[in-house]
């Protein structure tokens, strides 16, 4: 499921969608203005995949390749960040975003995936329950701590998939990783359903199936993640994201019906970054790969990291760097320069 991965959840770091061998984009669809290199907030259907999600919207939007800054499992829904043409290298410095979700558990019921999409493998009475013991466990998870992830993920363990490996009959031991969930608020707990609606705000590399599964674990009862629904990831919003209906409307009817708030500019994508802003001969400079002087930095927002987006006076993104602000060494990381 659920990182800049999922709660599920946080999958591979990118999927690409490469041109067809011959460099012609396979759909056959002209580039949409605006789209084919872009950074774009997609809300997923329940019942596709992340990979099927991007296919579509590469196809959408006639883009040489798309790329994804964290997957969501097939049963799950909201924001999928997607990186268009060019700006699929976006994707990597997007991963390590602060995810956002909301859901529900089903007490009582324990699947093989830690999801509803599993095998049962396990059923407790959960009629002892309370609203208040549900809160306490929540309680009990928020913080840093040392999560084990679901032995069916996309993890690789000596460069194949736990879940592949699951299914072709080995036992499969994850070790535990250490995560961060920030927020752990219970919303509503329906005792006669014997399930607990959520909201959760984690790190990286956060399963909030796993957190379904110690939450079952530690009441007692066992349980599964019944319900997903990315609604953040880092300062993007589940509210600005657009459907692929509306996608292919927007594509089809010039903009209309819907608005441009999905599009992202990268310099917006990355604002979390510090930035240098530089002028017309730091540009030409950074397009051939070479270093410019400081003069050629009209200003330098230092967010103390190492990593900064360097940006013209029109906020065009030029490159991503690694830059010692104090000794003035610049290691270029990416460069976007038509």
């Amino acid at each position: 499921m659920s990182g800049r991965m999922t709660l599920t959840e946080n999958g591979p770091p990118m999927a690409s969608l490469p041109m067809s061998r011959r460099g012609r984009r396979s759909s056959g669809t002209a580039p949409a203005s605006g789209l084919a290199d872009a950074v774009l907030l997609i809300d997923k259907p329940e019942g596709k995949t992340s990979y099927e999600t991007i296919s579509a919207v590469r196809r959408l939007t006639g883009a040489a390749k798309t790329g994804h800054a964290g997957t969501l499992d097939r049963f799950a829904s909201g924001l999928l960040v997607a990186c268009n043409g060019r700006f699929t290298r976006l994707a990597r410095y997007l991963l390590e975003d602060d995810k956002s979700y909301s859901g529900t558990v089903k007490l009582g019921v324990s699947t093989d995936t830690d999801d509803r999409e599993g095998a049962v493998i396990d059923t407790r009475p959960a009629g002892g329950i309370t609203r208040e013991a549900v809160i306490s466990a929540a309680r009990e998870f928020t913080g840093e701590m040392m999560q084990t992830p679901p032995r069916y993920s996309a993890l690789k363990i000596n460069g194949r998939r736990a879940s592949d490996r699951v299914r072709s009959g080995e036992d499969v031991a994850l070790s535990p990783r250490k995560v961060t969930v920030h927020d752990f608020i219970i919303d509503d707990v329906d005792l006669e359903g014997a399930r607990f609606s959520f909201r959760v705000r984690c790190s990286k590399g956060t399963y909030v199936r796993s957190l379904a599964r110690d939450m079952g674990d530690r009441l007692g009862t066992g349980a599964h993640l019944e319900s997903l629904r990315r609604t953040g990831a880092g300062p993007f919003r589940i509210e600005d994201a657009i459907t692929l209906d509306g996608l292919g409307a927007y594509v089809q009817e010039g903009g209309a019906p819907v608005g441009r708030g999905f599009i992202v500019s990268p310099a917006e994508a990355l604002r979390d970054y510090g930035r240098i802003i530089v002028n017309t001969d730091a540009r030409e400079r950074i397009a051939h790969g070479t270093a410019f002087p400081r003069d050629g930095a009209v200003k330098i927002v230092d967010k103390k990291g190492k990593i900064f987006i360097i940006i013209d006076e029109t906020e065009n993104l030029i490159a991503i760097a690694d830059v010692d602000i104090q000794k003035w060494l610049i290691k270029y990381l990416a460069v976007f320069a038509e």
